[in-house]
């Protein structure tokens, strides 16, 4: 399945794989090896790739859609998590994020995203509504199973919960800090002790203490 930049080019043409899969490693390598967005040319790109610059043209018309086509690459697809139980979904949705994490190469082009957020505002905001919103609404949905199921306190911040859950793997990340994270450990860790808070419990506290 294409991602959300690669579905608008190339139509009525046959494209090769291989071709899209060696531009977008030319862009994650030359970001890992500390190129930044702004200063990465198309022309290097195509030629880091070992193809023609219509071959990139043909693919994506600017830095900003090939850039989001990278991105989304970088994630792996979403796990299915409907039949599992509450903590079983979480610890599947957080692997895939720790996942990307210790990739260097993703994380590198997700520090540069972050870096040059004001000069490519519009790549941002789309990163973040295509690419990160349908994977943070798959853990707010497992989240909110959790509550109908009686395993979760129906007093709980889901989106709040959403946030704690992930912020330690982000932080890790933008700190550089990836070299001895194990994604399913760290993830079973995370989802452990955040579950504890917000399991469902004869003590629970009121809503608005929860909230607090």
């Amino acid at each position: 399945m294409e991602s959300p930049a690669a579905q608008v080019h190339g139509a009525g043409r046959r494209r090769d794989p291989a071709t899209d899969v060696a531009i977008r490693d030319a862009v994650l390598d030359s970001i890992a090896d500390g190129a930044t967005l702004s200063g990465l040319s198309l022309v290097t790109v195509a030629r880091r790739a070992g193809v023609s610059r219509n071959s990139l043209y043909r693919r994506w018309s600017s830095k900003d859609e090939l850039y989001l086509d990278v991105l989304d690459s970088i994630n792996l697809p979403l796990p299915a998590t409907r039949a599992e139980t509450t903590r079983d979904g979480i610890i599947a949705l957080l692997r895939v994020l720790a996942e990307r994490i210790v990739d260097r190469r993703a994380t590198a082009m997700v520090r540069a995203l972050t870096a040059e957020a004001g000069q490519f505002p519009d790549l941002h905001r789309r990163y973040f509504e295509e690419v990160v919103a349908p994977r943070r609404r798959a853990l707010v949905e497992v989240l909110n199973r959790g509550v109908d199921r009686g395993e979760i306190r129906r007093d709980v911040d889901v989106e709040f919960v959403a946030e704690l859950l992930v912020s330690p793997l982000l932080a890790r990340m933008s700190a550089g800090d990836i070299a001895d994270i194990d994604p399913r450990a760290m993830s079973v860790r995370v989802v452990d002790l955040v579950l504890t808070g917000a399991e469902t419990r004869d003590d629970a506290p009121g809503d608005g203490d929860a909230r607090r």
